[in-house]
């Protein structure tokens, strides 16, 4: 394989910047074409999860020697086959750092930055979408407060009541599902909710307040049955015996958390279970369930307004206000994120009144510009 040529290299950061002119986006797709490695390149920096990790991970290099590392390497060398395969499997990384250097910290250097957010930046609206069972969709809109299900929903021939919940990024809905359960969802929320004769069952991914409602099984008995409530998190089964929990999801269950607040429940990863009582909560803990005694009063959050950081680190935190305000965050300091910090603030509260609360620990400071937040360390 060829060295790639250092126009490709500038096509490319540009496409990723500023945007590419017809001729120049022309001459990339040309490039690209002429070999599998070289789509194969286009493809890797088009992944913008991937992207995003490496703009994570810019404060953590020597730019300077890695640049002349890789001017050494890959500008200067025409690539063997042994070489080439290396490269594949470690060494586009130092392309991808390559490109930032060159591109991305000089942008950074140009941009004019504002010391407050945007004033039309506002905490999370009531928004999101719910699709039932017969196919029909119905959008909550700012202003709404409740969306309530509680009438029967009953598809005759499958005999199931079912419904599809999501609240965008900068969204939250509370509503009433079709059995009389309560749900608050934060934003960035998924939630399934399936009924059948013999239970109901919840799939969440995201985070959710739940005031289960009590419903009995249809068939009798001299003492009623109550009719299991179940949430699947993930390979998580969550089993309820109460009615007032709180569950957080995320996906592949990198943050996970349920919170019983009145009654019991129980929570089952594969053969391991858990009995929660009222004021404890269930975690991961190296990939396996555990238990801690936590306090009501703080950790009942999200149904009453509040957002609560108990020695959270600064990267839990911004995640969380990235989600609420729907905004993006870039770190221009990787090793702040590891930053651990306590406070109780309302959710309806500014973003600019937020950031001043975190500002004032002298740990961090903040840049703006429109809808993205640089987050630094102080110097």
């Amino acid at each position: 394989m060829e060295q790639i040529p250092q126009h490709i290299i500038y096509l490319l950061s540009k496409s990723k910047l500023e945007g590419l002119r017809d001729d120049e986006k022309l001459q990339l797709d040309l490039w690209r074409s002429e070999t599998d490695a070289n789509k194969g390149l286009c493809d890797l920096i088009d992944n913008k999860d991937q992207m995003q990790a490496d703009l994570d991970g810019i404060a953590r290099y020597d730019w300077e020697e890695s640049f002349a590392l890789f001017e050494q390497d890959y500008l200067n060398t025409a690539y063997t086959k042994p070489f080439y395969k290396r490269m594949w499997s470690y060494g586009i990384a130092a392309v991808l750092i390559g490109l930032l250097v060159l591109f991305f910290i000089h942008n950074l250097s140009d941009t004019v930055y504002q010391e407050t957010p945007d004033k039309d930046i506002q905490p999370a609206q009531m928004t999101g979408v719910v699709r039932l069972g017969d196919g029909h969709s119905i959008s909550m809109v700012p202003g709404d407060t409740l969306l309530s299900f509680a009438a029967p929903m009953k598809n005759k021939s499958s005999q199931t009541d079912s419904l599809f919940a999501t609240t965008p990024k900068g969204g939250k809905m509370t509503m009433v599902l079709p059995d009389g359960t309560k749900v608050w969802m934060n934003a960035k929320t998924k939630l399934d909710y399936y009924e059948i004769d013999s239970m109901r069952e919840v799939r969440l991914v995201g985070e959710a307040y739940f005031e289960v409602a009590k419903k009995h099984l249809p068939w009798g008995g001299e003492v009623p049955k109550l009719k299991p409530f179940v949430v699947q998190a993930g390979k998580i089964n969550i089993s309820v015996l109460g009615t007032h929990f709180y569950v957080k999801s995320t996906k592949n269950l990198e943050d996970f958390r349920t919170t019983l607040y009145e009654g019991k429940v129980r929570v089952r990863q594969g053969d391991r279970q858990i009995i929660l009582l009222p004021g404890e909560e269930s975690y991961i803990k190296l990939g396996q369930i555990e238990r801690r005694i936590i306090d009501l009063d703080v950790r009942n959050a999200l149904k009453d307004g509040y957002f609560v950081f108990n020695s959270e680190t600064l990267g839990v935190i911004m995640d969380e206000l990235a989600s609420w305000y729907n905004v993006d965050v870039v770190y221009l300091d990787n090793q702040i994120k590891s930053e651990k910090f306590e406070a109780m603030l309302s959710r309806n509260s500014s973003l600019k009144d937020i950031i001043n609360v975190l500002e004032s620990t002298g740990k961090i400071k903040f840049k703006f510009k429109g809808k993205t937040i640089y987050v630094d360390k102080t110097t």
